[in-house]
C-alpha cells in the first residue's frame, strides 16, 4: 500500500469530518451500465444513494463474511480521460479504503461460501479538482457544492467529483441482495495544499463508511 494512500486512510476519521460539511452528491444519477439491469433501483432517501436497492426478503444477519472483487474503472465519457496511472490509483485507494472499513465487521475471505457476501464495485466517474486563474473560466453549475461565497477573482476552482455503482450479491447463488449508485462533488476551495484527487478520495471514505453502516442498519433487520 502506497504511503500517501495509508495517510489518508489513516485519516480516514478527520478526514469524514470535513467532507460532511464540505462535499455531497452531485447532480443526478447517471447509470453507466456496470450494473446491467437498473430496473428495480429507486430514489434514494435522504442519507442514501441516488438510486438504491434492497432485497427485501433478504437475511443480512446471515452473512459473516465478504468477498470484494478488485475495483475497476467503468470506461466512458466519464472516465476516458484518466490516464492508466491515475486510474491505477483510484482503484487502489478505493479498494484500500473498502477493505479496511469493512474489516471490522466482516472476515475478508476470497472464495464463495454459504455466509459471503460478494462486493462488485466500479468507479464510473471522476474528476480532481483544479483551480484556473480567469473570471472568464466557467464552472459546471451542476458540480458547484453549496457555498455562500464566490470565488476571488484571482482563482476559480473546479472541484472534484466521482461517481459509483456497487451491488451485493449471494456469492454462492449470485443473487442480487443490494445495488447503489451516486455520484459527489467537493465544495470550492483554495488551500495551496490541496491536492488534486483529495475530493475524489474524500468520496470513496464516504463510500466506504456509509457502507458499513448501512450494513450494519440491515443486519437489525434480520
Amino acid at each position: 500500500m502506497g504511503e500517501h494512500r495509508l495517510g489518508a486512510i489513516v485519516a480516514a476519521g478527520a478526514m469524514l469530518a470535513l467532507a460532511a460539511c464540505t462535499a455531497g452528491q452531485s447532480g443526478k444519477a447517471k447509470p453507466s451500465g456496470f450494473l446491467g439491469d437498473y430496473s428495480t433501483l429507486h430514489a434514494g432517501e435522504k442519507g442514501q444513494a441516488l438510486l438504491v436497492y434492497v432485497d427485501p426478503q433478504a437475511r443480512f444477519t446471515a452473512y459473516r463474511k465478504i468477498m470484494i472483487d478488485p475495483v475497476t474503472i467503468w470506461r466512458n465519457a466519464d472516465t476516458k480521460a484518466l490516464s492508466p496511472m491515475e486510474a491505477a490509483t483510484l482503484v487502489d485507494d478505493l479498494d484500500d479504503v473498502l477493505r479496511i472499513t469493512l474489516d471490522g465487521d466482516y472476515q475478508i475471505v476470497g472464495k464463495p461460501g454459504a455466509d459471503v457476501m460478494r462486493l462488485r464495485v466500479a468507479i464510473t466517474e471522476a474528476e480532481g479538482s483544479h483551480v484556473v486563474g480567469s473570471l472568464t473560466d466557467r464552472f459546471d453549475p451542476e458540480l458547484q457544492a453549496a457555498t455562500s461565497e464566490r470565488p476571488s477573482s484571482e482563482a476559480r476552482g473546479f472541484v472534484g467529483r466521482a461517481g459509483i455503482e456497487a451491488e451485493l450479491l449471494d456469492a454462492t447463488t449470485g443473487k442480487r441482495l443490494a445495488a447503489a449508485v451516486d455520484r459527489r462533488a467537493g465544495a470550492h476551495t483554495f488551500s495551496a495544499d490541496k491536492g488534486t484527487w483529495d475530493d475524489v478520495e474524500d468520496a470513496f471514505r464516504y463510500w466506504a463508511v456509509r457502507l458499513r453502516d448501512r450494513l450494519a442498519e440491515l443486519r437489525k433487520r434480520g
